[in-house]
């Protein structure tokens, strides 16, 4: 089990901090490993909705289903993973403080694929998400959250 923890303070409201983090089709904007995000429910995207995920981790394709077990607007998200060679869940905390958001991750999930990996695997793992919630905050701080992940204007 890989267990990751990391936070970041990004100076913008929790208000906008949520709704891009959560936003499904903005994960190949700031998660590295993301190359398809989208949700597979109808209705909206909270609590009980289900979604679909391609990762590309350490060279190998990951195709996940999950659905979301927690979800509290501006709080919380919780993503637990149903299907596929993903176990676990990731849950994004979002808590205001003076001059912005801190937005916490915190994973415990398993790679069945690369188990024997161990070490390797919690390392890299741990040090992409590092990288991941510094370029989410350079996103979120600079106004790219106007720009689609190409770095099209989106009015």
């Amino acid at each position: 089990m890989i267990d990751i923890e990391d936070s970041v303070i990004i100076n913008q409201p929790v208000e906008k901090v949520f709704a891009f983090a959560t936003n499904l089709e903005n994960n190949i904007c700031w998660q590295s490993d993301v190359i398809l995000s989208e949700q597979t429910s109808d209705g909206p995207f909270g609590r009980g909705a289900t979604y679909r995920l391609v990762n590309r981790f350490m060279g190998q394709f990951f195709d996940s289903e999950g659905i979301i077990s927690e979800y509290v607007t501006n709080e919380l998200c919780t993503y637990c993973f149903t299907a596929g060679p993903v176990a676990g869940e990731s849950r994004f905390i979002f808590e205001a403080v003076d001059g912005g958001t801190r937005f916490l991750t915190r994973s415990n999930i398993e790679l069945k694929n690369l188990k024997i990996l161990g070490f390797v695997v919690k390392r890299k793992a741990r040090h992409q998400v590092r990288n991941d919630l510094q370029k989410l905050k350079i996103i979120l701080e600079n106004g790219q959250d106007r720009f689609d992940c190409c770095g099209n204007f989106e009015d």
